[in-house]
């Protein structure tokens, strides 16, 4: 067994046990998983960022991520959301204009916006998720990461197989359409899972169509960090998960999967 496979099962072995913990208490535990996860996430976005000489202080991303993750958590994306979202757009023009005058402003405003909001905004749907879909959204959310794990699993395995026709060489060479396809097959397969763990109560045609979106929408999340790292040239986002890279890796499928499933689920639940 190579060490990086080891690793991998290790963190597996640690890692699984205590998402599926989180997922069923939901609440804080929850909100505390999503917060890691926006600022660790955010914090390898801006270290990437400086191989294109561009810098975005830790200390904006981290007050971007308790900002979007806390209006999903204490339910202020109403008025009280707006005007959060709008102090925070002022608070990262000025921090810009400080740091860089006028030079490349647009540009720079636009990446450190990217790097304030992506995955905070994304990640944070799991709150959604979990407290909006009716008496069983722990289940639903749990489906949602197994979806795209067995999606993810489906598409390198088959991709590796059989895979020969590059889906997007120039973003990332190793993803094939056979792969692609393939991570269908494997979302899918979650959908009957939750189905029976259900017991019905989710009609099996919306939870297909649910997998079907999470699916599609995780490959290109997939695709999005890959274009980042790509133009960054780095081949992981960080070592910070031992054998698995960074935390952009681990939830870039899934950033891309909550929404989708959520507003397919929504109002069929």
């Amino acid at each position: 067994m190579s060490s990086n496979l080891a690793k991998r099962l290790i963190v597996a072995a640690a890692g699984i046990p205590a998402i599926i913990f989180i997922i069923y208490e939901g609440g804080l535990y929850l909100y505390a998983l999503c917060l890691l996860v926006a600022i660790l996430g955010g914090w390898e976005l801006a270290a990437m960022l400086l191989s294109r000489r561009i810098v975005i202080k830790k200390r904006l991303v981290t007050l971007a991520a308790i900002v979007v993750v806390s209006a999903f958590q204490f339910r202020l994306l109403g008025e009280h959301g707006l005007l959060m979202i709008a102090a925070l757009f002022t608070v990262i023009a000025l921090w810009k204009i400080a740091e860089t005058g006028s030079a490349d402003f647009i540009s720079k405003i636009s990446v450190a916006l990217f790097a304030a909001i992506y995955p905070g905004f994304l990640i944070a749907f799991a709150i959604l998720i979990r407290r909006d879909l009716a008496d069983f959204g722990w289940v639903i959310l749990l489906f949602v990461f197994v979806n795209t794990w067995l999606a993810d699993t489906f598409a390198y395995a088959f991709g590796r197989w059989f895979g020969k026709r590059k889906l997007a060489p120039n973003i990332s060479p190793k993803k094939t359409v056979v792969g692609f396809v393939s991570s269908f097959a494997g979302g899918l397969l979650a959908a009957v899972m939750a189905y029976y763990y259900l017991e019905g109560r989710v009609d099996m045609t919306v939870l297909m169509v649910a997998s079907m979106a999470a699916t599609l929408f995780g490959q290109i999340g997939d695709l999005v960090e890959s274009a980042v790292k790509r133009d960054c040239s780095v081949k992981d986002s960080s070592n910070l998960i031992p054998g698995h890279g960074g935390v952009l890796d681990r939830f870039d499928s899934l950033f891309f999967a909550l929404p989708a499933a959520y507003f397919t689920l929504l109002h069929s639940t």
